[in-house]
């Protein structure tokens, strides 16, 4: 090929369509021309001035010079030559998406065509898109989404669109759980009112309504049951916010939300109010015991400030420790173990036997609480009066008969024992605290040591 023909002409062609094709090539936004493959590099034989200007050339002047006279490196150069020989050896056009870095060190992301040019054997016809934006704006896109599908991911959100028109619901798979639906099949409005729960829908349409009206901006949050059965069978709690989009009439068209299941807040919500409703009726229980506490230790050290003072202390502690232990496990039931721990611990371990069954036995609060005092209190007389006064010892034997705890205090190798003249407090103590809640006590004082027999309700597992 001469010289003149790689300035712009080629075979086969007139000079009126060779004119002709240069007006349409310029007149395109693309990079077009024709291209042949040498040895070890390419040569352009035709550019419009699209191409001319990406190569930083005055238009005209890139027919003729080849890939290195642009200052294409010799990786790109043998990229290029590939594809060339590729399309010539198969006779078909081929596209491809590719980066180029420019000499200056610019990059972009270029859509090319290249298909052999049927009017010259050897050469290629090239038109080229410049994509560097739209490539771009796919990347944000994929980061985009990437970061939406983290925030999803770790917040266990639900992602939901409505089709106003349509009346079409496209719901992720996530929501579809939540609410019970299959992972496939068509879903619409319909379908999304019969799956919220039927005490809930009214408050929850009224919501949305309000939105589609366009109050708040578009924007809405429920919060509301499903019917689908969730752990235990319970209903699923759902947490739902979306913003409606208006078309220029301010008509909606479009709804976009998210879905949360709640139900583990919903628990933790009711079981806190319940706790506090439970903490509530605590206190006004302690305050009752410490008057009646006070009364009663009163009136068996009128005149005696100190004992009084000892007593009424010790009795208060022994409340605390009721509570302490309650506390610990959250003022759920408390096993028996660690009720006797708790009424024992201010007394020497040594002058306790204690025997019981492995497995645990579970009081209910209020009974857990009053067997402390109870047992404390069993424990006070009996170093004061009893087998703890000298080298004698305290039994504590108890076992499980069904729902009930059967439970033995026994004193032995302390001083004689004769039954008291009077009921004191720790007598009412012991007689009532268990009774209110549907135990039964019953006192022997024979001479060679007090027994209580009692019996408890253990807490419903």
């Amino acid at each position: 090929m001469g010289d003149e023909q790689r300035k712009g002409d080629w075979p086969n062609a007139s000079a009126g369509s060779e004119a002709l094709l240069q007006a349409m090539l310029d007149a395109s936004s693309m990079l077009a021309g024709v291209v042949e493959p040498l040895d070890d590099d390419y040569r352009f034989l035709m550019a419009n001035r699209g191409a001319c200007e990406f190569y930083g050339c005055a238009p005209g002047t890139l027919s003729g010079r080849t890939g290195r006279d642009l200052g294409v490196t010799t990786d790109q150069i043998q990229g290029r030559l590939d594809v060339l020989r590729r399309v010539l050896a198969n006779g078909a056009p081929e596209t491809i998406e590719y980066s180029f870095r420019f000499p200056n060190g610019h990059q972009g992301w270029f859509l090319g065509t290249f298909t052999p040019f049927a009017g010259a054997a050897g050469q290629v016809v090239f038109i080229i898109i410049d994509i560097t934006k739209q490539h771009a704006a796919q990347l944000e896109a994929e980061r985009q989404g990437a970061r939406l599908a983290l925030a999803l991911n770790a917040t266990e959100l639900g992602l939901w669109e409505y089709d106003v028109a349509a009346d079409r619901v496209d719901w992720d798979p996530r929501t579809r759980r939540m609410f019970g639906m299959p992972p496939e099949g068509e879903l619409n409005y319909a379908t999304y009112a019969a799956a919220v729960h039927f005490e809930d829908f009214p408050a929850t349409r009224a919501a949305y309504d309000a939105a589609m009206a366009g109050e708040n901006g578009g924007h809405y949050v429920v919060e509301h049951r499903t019917t689908a059965a969730g752990d235990g069978g319970s209903a699923v709690w759902v947490r739902g916010a979306a913003r409606v989009s208006f078309d220029a009439q301010r008509r909606p068209v479009h709804v976009i939300g998210t879905s949360q299941d709640i139900s583990a807040q919903v628990a933790a919500r009711e079981r806190q109010n319940l706790l506090l409703g439970e903490l509530n009726h605590r206190v006004k229980n302690n305050m009752a015991a410490v008057q009646a506490i006070a009364s009663q230790t009163m009136r068996g050290a009128p005149d005696d400030p100190a004992a009084f003072r000892a007593a009424f202390e010790s009795r208060l502690q022994s409340l605390a420790r009721g509570h302490d232990l309650l506390t610990r496990n959250v003022w759920e039931a408390a096993d028996l173990r660690d009720v006797i721990e708790a009424a024992l611990a201010p007394f020497a371990a040594e002058g306790f036997q204690i025997d019981g069954p492995l497995a645990p036995a579970p009081l209910d609060p209020e009974m857990a609480v009053n067997l402390v005092m109870v047992l404390n209190e069993l424990a006070t007389n009996a170093a004061k009066y009893g087998a703890l006064s000298g080298a004698g010892r305290v039994s504590i034997v108890w076992g499980v008969d069904g729902e009930r705890l059967q439970l033995h205090w026994r004193e032995r190798g302390g001083p004689p024992v004769t039954p008291p003249k009077r009921t004191g407090f720790g007598t009412r103590l012991t007689l009532s605290a268990l009774q209110a809640y549907g135990g039964t006590v019953k006192l022997d004082f024979p001479p060679e040591g007090a027994e209580c027999r009692m019996t408890a309700l253990l807490a419903r597992r």
